[in-house]
C-alpha cells in the first residue's frame, strides 16, 4: 500500500492550517492546535522553510506563513520537500537503479514491467502535480484526473464556510 510518511502528513497538516490561518502562526500554536509535538513540528517547519514553501516571520506578531498562495503549492512538491524524490520501483527514479543498500536491481535486464511500471509512476506524479494545497485545506479534493487535464472534483464543504465550521481554528472572516 502507497502511504505518506508521517513527516510528510505532518507537513500536509501545518500547510493546511497555515493555509486557513488569517495571520503567521508560531510554531508552538501549529502544534497546540494540530496536536503534533512542537519539536517535530518545528523540524517539519524548517524543512518547508528550507523548501521555500513556507516563510518566518520575525517579531512580536512573528511566526510562519505559507511563502506562495495555497493555488500554488503542489502536492507534489510538499511530499518531495519532505521526503525527496518519489518512486514507485526502483527502476523508476531519474537516478542510477539501485535500492536502499546502494545495490543494482537485478532484474532490470529481463524485467517485463519496467515500461508499465514507470508509466504508473509517470500518472502518480502528474495526478499528484495536479493537487493543490487549497485543494487539500479547504476540502476540494479531486477524484479522478484524466489524461487530457480535465478532472472530476467532490466538493466536499462549500467553500465560503469558515474554516472553523470545517473544523479548522481559523476563520476566513477575520
Amino acid at each position: 500500500m502507497l502511504a505518506l510518511t508521517r513527516k510528510a502528513d505532518y507537513a500536509l497538516v501545518a500547510l493546511s492550517e497555515l493555509a486557513r490561518a488569517p495571520a503567521t502562526l508560531s510554531a508552538r500554536k501549529l502544534a497546540e492546535v494540530s496536536g503534533i509535538p512542537l519539536p517535530v513540528m518545528s523540524g517539519v517547519l524548517n524543512l518547508l522553510v528550507r523548501h521555500e514553501l513556507v516563510t518566518s516571520v520575525r517579531g512580536a506578531q512573528g511566526g510562519y506563513r505559507l511563502a506562495k498562495s495555497a493555488d500554488a503549492i503542489r502536492l507534489v512538491d510538499i511530499i518531495e520537500a519532505i521526503d525527496g524524490p518519489s518512486k514507485l520501483t526502483q527502476c523508476c527514479s531519474l537516478v542510477v537503479h539501485t535500492d536502499e543498500s546502494g545495490d543494482a536491481c537485478t532484474l532490470e535486464n529481463n524485467c517485463r514491467i519496467r515500461g508499465p511500471m514507470q508509466g504508473v509512476h509517470r500518472g502518480l506524479q502528474e495526478f499528484m502535480s495536479q493537487i493543490v494545497l487549497s485543494q487539500i485545506a479547504f476540502g476540494f479534493v479531486p477524484v479522478r484526473v484524466e489524461a487530457n487535464g480535465s478532472n472530476n472534483t467532490v466538493a466536499a464543504r462549500d467553500r465560503n464556510r469558515t474554516s472553523e465550521s470545517m473544523g479548522g481554528l481559523w476563520s476566513n472572516t477575520a
